[in-house]
């Protein structure tokens, strides 16, 4: 059994140069495919000031989100991870995520300062790819924190850029560092001259599932057969709170 960075496809021809790596023969095979999604996950860690004992919050709990708090964690920060979904909050809870927070309550900065001493979080992972999200998260990121952008920016939103800007260049607003954490600002393979890859990545999570530092069993939502596949697409668009984490059992 192998593991490829493939296309949203049944089949696939490739060349022989292409990306494999080897599934280790102990791992539950129905894990495997989370790699993806893990490997995205990583690149929010990999660009970021995350170190023993910070505080740091997560917006969007889906997969991605989810596995970059678990990522966050056993980077050895306390995690807070919000999300709208009641569903989605209680699946963060089973892997470990150490404070849940519903995004839609009005005391939500509070929380977070209750949480954090007062002091605001020192970096913020954002995976919703929602714009406003993003920008409404500055208020709670404490002095020379830092905001990643993991999920990729979508929909128009307007909003004054200059006091966004002010967030990063004014001392007293928190001079807040603004990262990208597209996972392809990485080579695919491991290069001498770059320390981080995603192959290297998805090594990582192999090793992690291996130890169990990695939860992947409650973000399966449904194993269902190929023909069902129409079905899947319109929970996982009209029904997040029951879908997330869907397999395809091919045998």
């Amino acid at each position: 059994m192998v593991f490829h960075y493939g296309n949203h496809c049944e089949y696939q021809v490739v060349e022989t140069s292409d990306i494999f790596i080897r599934v280790p023969d102990a791992l539950d095979l129905k894990w495997i495919p989370f790699t993806r999604m893990a490997t995205v996950a990583f690149t929010s860690i990999r660009v970021s000031d995350i170190e023993l004992g910070d505080k740091v919050s997560v917006t969007g709990l889906g997969l991605v989100g989810n596995l970059a708090a678990q990522l966050v964690r056993l980077q050895g920060a306390t995690v807070i991870g919000m999300d709208l979904s009641k569903e989605r909050l209680r699946t963060a809870r089973q892997c470990g995520v150490d404070y849940t927070l519903d995004s839609s309550e009005c005391s939500l900065k509070e929380q977070i300062m209750t949480l954090t001493n007062g002091k605001g979080v020192s970096s913020h992972i954002e995976a919703t790819g929602v714009s406003k999200v993003g920008v409404e998260s500055l208020q709670y990121i404490g002095s020379q924190g830092e905001i990643i952008f993991l999920g990729s920016p979508r929909g128009e939103f307007n909003t004054d850029i200059t006091d966004v800007l002010n967030y990063c260049h004014l001392y007293n607003r928190g001079c807040i560092t603004f990262k990208g954490a597209h996972e392809w600002r990485y080579p695919t393979e491991p290069n001498s001259f770059v320390k981080h890859s995603l192959v290297r990545n998805s090594g990582i999570v192999f090793e992690l599932m291996q130890q169990q530092k990695l939860h992947i069993e409650p973000l399966i939502s449904h194993v269902i057969k190929p023909e069902q596949a129409s079905e899947a697409y319109e929970g996982l668009r009209t029904n997040k709170d029951q879908y997330n984490g869907v397999l395809f059992d091919w045998s």
